[in-house]
């Protein structure tokens, strides 16, 4: 299955009949794809949908490609930006390439050589994430975020329900101070008959020893917290 089949796309092109032809390429290899054509309603479904990647022509009615661009990188430097450009549109390519585009074409393009773009900012994205969603911790332990797995090396650290709460609870909150009460709160939910007090100290007591040492810091008459490695 290709990468971008998981990914959302927004198309922008101001051409009707060269839009219908590149959406019955570019549907049915992307999870959703949003087409606009004008520059103001590409803003508007960008804001709405905020897509994984924008596929734009560089000359737009309404509201120039450029300044599209412009708009959505004041805010956003992550999502991947191609431009589609005829050779006479060159000086107008060269300022968009300064506002951080992922690639461009020069039209007619043809598309094999346009999937072939996309499929490989597709990848580069996925690789983007995975790093981003694996948190290196101390003595060589990391945390996957999505999956809420500790692991050391290859080996899955087994932990029960509310660890996995409390653990994924301060890295959540990493290198602040998370209060006792804020965590019992979040983890025994104020059961009645339950001393929180206690029955954090046992939880915690079971964690310590499948985590390295002092990964979990008990910040005196505070709270805990989990620190970054810098």
């Amino acid at each position: 299955m290709s990468t971008t089949n998981e990914l959302t796309l927004l198309y922008i092109e101001d051409d009707k009949a060269l839009r219908e032809q590149f959406m019955r390429v570019l549907t049915p290899r992307f999870k959703e794809v949003y087409e606009a054509e004008d520059g103001e309603e590409a803003l508007r479904k960008y804001e709405h949908y905020h897509p994984d990647m924008i596929l734009s022509d560089i000359n737009l009615p309404k509201i120039d490609g450029l300044e599209v661009i412009r708009k959505i990188r004041e805010s956003d430097q992550e999502t991947s930006i191609v431009v589609l450009s005829a050779y006479s549109d060159q000086e107008k390519l060269f300022k968009a390439i300064k506002l951080g585009l992922s690639d461009y074409l020069t039209k007619p393009v043809p598309y094999k050589k346009l999937l072939a773009l996309l499929e490989s900012l597709a990848l580069k994205l996925e690789k983007k994430r995975k790093e981003k969603d694996l948190l290196a911790l101390q003595n060589d332990y990391f945390w996957k975020n999505e999956e809420k797995i500790l692991s050391y090396g290859n080996k899955i650290i087994p932990l029960t329900k509310r660890e996995i709460m409390l653990v994924g609870y301060l890295i959540e909150r990493l290198d602040s101070i998370v209060t006792i009460d804020a965590i019992t709160v979040l983890i025994w939910q104020n059961e009645d008959g339950v001393d929180h007090y206690s029955s954090l100290s046992h939880l915690l007591k079971r964690l310590r020893k499948k985590l390295p040492e002092a990964l979990i810091e008990n910040v005196y008459a505070e709270g805990y917290r989990i620190r970054a490695i810098l």
